[in-house]
């Protein structure tokens, strides 16, 4: 087993569903996308119409030894790693950051610790 910490692109309310869990769910093709390095180039993916934001978290992921990794490049995401899991892997969300687009451009965001994101989601 190995811990990581990576960021992921997703909707207020699967965020929500991963605090609530702890944990993090594979696609229909058994993998989970993260970001190594980067949280600005997750927002792409964590486009949320319902708030009219875009959300990515910054989670550490206890990794058993049988998930294999995947390193390579996938569309706006340079540093991305996939890891390919049948399971859902056990994470921890440490911190969130919120993109808004208005008149005056884009804002963005900062909030720490599972407590203020849910308060921040209204979850």
């Amino acid at each position: 087993m190995s811990t990581d910490v990576y960021f992921h692109g997703t909707t207020g309310d699967e965020i929500l569903s991963i605090i609530e869990t702890g944990l993090m769910k594979p696609d229909q093709k058994q993998e989970v996308f993260f970001s190594r390095y980067r949280w600005d180039s997750c927002f792409m993916h964590g486009g949320d119409r319902k708030r009219k934001a875009s959300f990515v978290v910054k989670v550490e992921v206890d990794i058993p030894d049988e998930v294999k990794h995947v390193f390579r490049e996938t569309p706006g995401v340079r540093d991305t790693v996939i890891l390919q899991t049948a399971d859902p892997l056990p994470v921890r969300v440490l911190e969130l950051f919120v993109r808004r687009f208005s008149e005056d451009g884009a804002q963005v965001e900062h909030f720490m610790g599972a407590p203020t994101i849910k308060r921040y989601l209204g979850g």
